[in-house]
């Protein structure tokens, strides 16, 4: 490793304050990291270290200090900025955006001069991975991806950016000994190119292993700094938790001379990635689970409770019992806590009250009925003894530190009285004072009596905690390690060598190329266009006006407005909003319009008015939900009422009506196409290049599916809902233009009912509601389909009502089908 201390610091973090509501999370903190060296940030949680390297990469803003970067000097700094100063940052949670692949979200990781072009980057990625010794599929989704393969691919972005600075805030929490091992190597690579590292861990062994100096903060204040050969292993401990700790573990089970019945008994379990594994424990006993990462006993784990178990016999407390969900293992007294806390247990926007009594309903709600005070009891026994640092009962637990949000889990698990606690890495993201705490409510629950299993990367942990650890190879128990031989040797070594090494694979769930039909993997919009394809077949055998020239041009002009109506939605959908006031945007152009149309050498002059209008409403909603902070749904009612207001002022009754010569202009076909849909179709296709291979789509995208993470990738999240909600404005206006010039006449109450439509059509394209995702194509499709549905009734010799019906009935259809398609994919990813 290069220990050079001669260069200049390349990151300088000086005199850092922050503070939020009622907590001052830094004071006065000045760090620097030097070329070629590791500085360790250590600390509980809570004490301010991720707040430091957040500002440092920019996703946080000071109070008061300055950030010295690649030589220049900020007072703040955005993240995208940073990248490009040569600063790579690691977060603690992986900052990709779930519904973005793999390729994706690394593209939008990297700074500009460091980025592929779109047309080799899959080639690239795959390259860089199989550089580090990685096997990750660029077309895998964020959101199919563990969190261990999460953190993987986050550092081999890192590695990607060719960096100055490295920052990696807890990067082995989630990751084996071998992918710690391989980390490592990394790290000294990186040295000898002179790259400094400021790692965060509460892995002491880790820092006493590869960092050169270390800086320790207590409650936002800098309590030690130094080199690390200067302090030992107790020493540094001691500065972080501003006391000695004396014993770590506490004492372990100790054998009755009478041998008692076993709480949890387990014979010849097998799973798709277990076989024949059988356990036993009596009360007082913590069983570990150990074992290269991958080789079952995770899976096994979550067999016992309730997921994926195939065959064996389960005995609880003596009862046989049968795990064909996590309900029916909750019923049989089983809890399990994951370890992926706010991805699997936790529900972070509730408050800690919420959190801890939410399996236990039936105990706090007696007869259906809200009981607050008895809420508050119970929650308050049952983190009695936890030391939950939390201002009030009431906070957000997504607020609380790793170490914190754990020991909420483990109160609302003591509160469910289990007869066996399954605790998957509990100390992940915990720092060392949280760990003692934990590791005592642990044998303090194995000796009221609840069979504990517990499973960890840790060796230590496992060493120091559990009476007996079952080691993991190839999905059988290689070795049972009881007593004295439960030793951070014996564990690791039975791991390591009845294994070998294997490269980390990251699979894409329906990755496998798709066939020309499918139109680029725009499979919706496939089964969508079928759908339209019957439907139009159903008509014409009932009637055979149905395709008359003057039908279909007819059914093709109107679909024009229904798509470009629902590709405003999509933009806005797509970034994490809705868009109440489209239908009424409509309206407005179409009234501006109507002033022009009996001018035609002034008629452009009043479509280009229209959509600037259109512009200027989607800038207000912008605004009002960026600036003003206000939900999306209340921004766009309010504009919807004032704007259609507005038209109605404009134009109290219809009229303007278009000369015969602008309507016959507008109204011009193409090979039979009307020239306007020929305009909603280009809009469409150039939609979807610019959201499925361009920096600003994935920047929609990431936007909407998880705000932070993406502006931790560096992207501005205001400036991308300003721009969906400024183009959708002028895309409704379109439709507006559109739609006048079917009708030929200025209505301030038309195009109202078009709003609905919008989310219709977005919905059935198969568009997440919650954000992140969507496809042009298939809204294009889709409000294709929707015309042909209104058109087709008469023919049909339908009712209007059923417009309503067949729409609803499609709704239902796009909802359910993603459910099922992820129903199979889950079960395929078991077998």
């Amino acid at each position: 490793m290069n220990n050079s201390t001669t260069n200049e610091p390349v990151l300088v973090l000086n005199g850092i304050t922050k503070t939020y509501p009622g907590v001052r999370a830094l004071s006065d903190v000045s760090v620097s990291a030097a070329p070629g060296r590791v500085h360790a940030i250590l600390g509980e949680n809570g004490a301010g270290k991720s707040t430091l390297v957040g500002i440092a990469a920019g996703s946080v803003v000071p109070d008061s200090g300055t950030i010295g970067l690649a030589g220049e000097t900020f007072t703040r700094v955005q993240p995208r900025v940073a990248r490009e100063r040569g600063l790579a940052i690691v977060y603690q949670i992986p900052a990709l955006a779930p519904s973005l692949t793999v390729l994706d979200a690394v593209l939008l990781l990297l700074p500009d001069s460091k980025r592929p072009r779109r047309s080799g980057a899959a080639a690239w990625l795959t390259a860089h991975f199989a550089s580090l010794g990685l096997v990750i599929d660029p077309a895998a989704t964020v959101e199919s991806l563990s969190l261990r393969e999460a953190h993987l691919i986050e550092i081999a972005a890192a590695l990607a950016s060719d960096p100055q600075v490295l920052v990696l805030d807890e990067p082995t929490e989630a990751l084996g000994p071998e992918e710690t091992r391989w980390l490592f190597e990394r790290i000294a690579e990186l040295l000898e190119k002179n790259v400094a590292i400021v790692y965060i861990t509460h892995r002491i062994p880790e820092v006493v292993e590869i960092a050169h100096e270390l800086t320790v903060l207590r409650d936002g204040h800098v309590v030690g700094s130094g080199e690390v050969a200067d302090f030992t292993a107790d020493q540094i401990v001691e500065l972080i938790v501003g006391r000695s700790l004396e014993t770590t573990f506490p004492d372990k089970f100790v054998a009755p001379a009478e041998k008692p019945g076993y709480v949890l008994e387990v014979s010849d379990a097998s799973g798709a990635k277990f076989f024949d594994v059988s356990l036993s424990v009596v009360p007082g006993q913590i069983i570990g689970l150990a074992g290269v990462e991958g080789n079952g006993q995770r899976d096994f784990m979550r067999a016992l409770a309730g997921k994926g178990l195939v065959s064996g016999e389960v005995s609880v407390g003596g009862t046989s019992v049968r795990l064909r969900s996590h309900a029916s293992a909750t019923r049989a007294g089983i809890a399990f806590l994951p370890g992926d806390r706010m991805g699997e247990a936790m529900f972070g926007k509730m408050s800690v009250r919420e959190n801890v009594v939410a399996p236990s309903l039936n105990s706090v709600m007696p007869g259906g009925l809200a009981n607050r005070t008895r809420e508050y009891t119970l929650t308050q026994q049952a983190i009695a003894g936890l030391a939950v640092k939390t201002p009030t009962l009431e906070t957000p637990v997504s607020s609380l530190s790793g170490g914190s949000q754990q020991k909420v889990l483990l109160a609302r698990s003591r509160l469910g009285d289990p007869k066996v606690l399954l605790v998957e890495d509990p100390t992940q993201g915990v720092d060392a004072g949280a760990r003692v705490e934990i590791y005592a409510f642990l044998r303090a629950m194995a000796n009221t009596g609840v069979a504990v299993v517990v499973l960890s990367t840790d060796a230590v942990e496992l060493e120091g905690l559990c009476d007996q650890v079952l080691v993991f190879s190839r999905g059988k128990v290689q070795a049972v390690l009881d007593g004295n031989d439960v030793t951070e040797r014996s564990i690791t070594g039975t791991a390591v060598l009845s294994t070998g090494h294997s490269a980390s694979t990251v699979s894409a769930v329906g990755a496998k190329r798709k066939r020309a039909f499918t139109f680029w993997g725009e499979s919706q919009a496939v089964v969508l266009a079928g759908l339209t394809v019957v439907l139009a077949i159903a008509s014409t055998v009932v009637s055979s006006a149905f395709m008359s020239p003057l039908n279909v041009s007819q059914l093709l002009a109107a679909s024009a407005t229904l798509i470009l109506v629902g590709l405003a939605q999509l933009l806005v959908v797509m970034t994490g909003g809705i868009d109440l006031s489209i239908g009424s945007v409509v309206a407005l152009s179409g009234v501006i319009i109507s002033f022009f149309g009996s001018s035609g050498g002034m008629f452009a002059l009043g479509v280009l008015l229209a959509l600037l209008a259109g512009a200027f409403v989607g800038l207000i909603n912008g605004l009002l939900v960026t600036k003003l902070s206000i939900p999306p749904v209340i921004a766009t009612l309010v504009t919807s009422i004032a704007v259609v207001g507005t038209a109605q002022v404009l134009r109290p009754y219809p009229g303007g009506s278009a000369t015969k010569e602008i309507m016959t202009g507008i109204g011009t076909t193409i090979a039979g196409i009307p020239v306007v849909l020929l305009l909603a179709i280009a809009v469409s296709i150039a939609m979807s290049i610019i959201i499925k291979r361009t920096g600003l789509g994935r920047g929609l995208r990431a936007a909407g599916s998880d705000p932070i993470k993406a502006n931790r990738m560096g992207v501005s999240v205001p400036s991308m809902r300003l721009f969906a909600t400024v183009a959708a404005g002028v895309l409704a206006a379109l439709a507006g233009f559109v739609l006048y010039s079917k009708t030929g006449i200025g209505d301030a109450n038309t195009g109202q009912a078009l709003t609905l439509t919008s989310v219709t059509a977005i919905v059935i394209a198969g568009a997440s509601i919650f954000g992140g995702s969507g496809s042009a194509i298939a809204v294009a499709v889709a409000g294709l389909l929707l015309q042909t549905i209104t058109n087709s009734l008469s023919f049909l010799g339908l009712s209007l009502s059923w417009q309503y019906w067949l729409q609803g009935a499609f709704v239902i259809f796009a909802a359910v089908v993603p459910m099922v398609v992820r129903f199979r994919r889950s079960r395929a990813a078991r077998k």
